[in-house]
């Protein structure tokens, strides 16, 4: 599940459930539209309650995504399970996970 608010040029999109292989495909086909270009934006992470490393892989087509529609792109609020994943896997300077909004 997630939730869309737009404040001005950031759009913010608040991410609930769990991330794993049996979510991501339906995540990626609904987050089709997240993307624009001129506007910020924002994944909370915070609602996520499981992620695997086909969320991880998920958050790194979401980055693709957002380069090719010319916006940027933050995650704010990812779970320690989540942060765990990416730096046993060495992604820790291509996947910006630090941020809180």
């Amino acid at each position: 599940m997630s939730d869309t608010s737009t404040d001005d040029d950031i759009q913010t999109v608040r991410v609930e459930g769990e991330l794993d292989k049996n979510s991501v495909p339906g995540r990626l086909k609904k987050s089709a539209n997240w993307f624009s270009a001129g506007h910020e934006t924002v994944i909370d992470l915070g609602g996520v309650v499981r992620a695997d490393s086909a969320g991880v892989a998920l958050l790194l087509e979401w980055m693709r995504d957002a380069r090719r529609a010319g916006t940027t792109l933050r995650f704010a609020n990812a779970p320690a399970q989540m942060r765990a994943i990416i730096d046993f896997s060495g992604l820790g300077d291509v996947i910006d996970v630090s941020g809180r909004t």
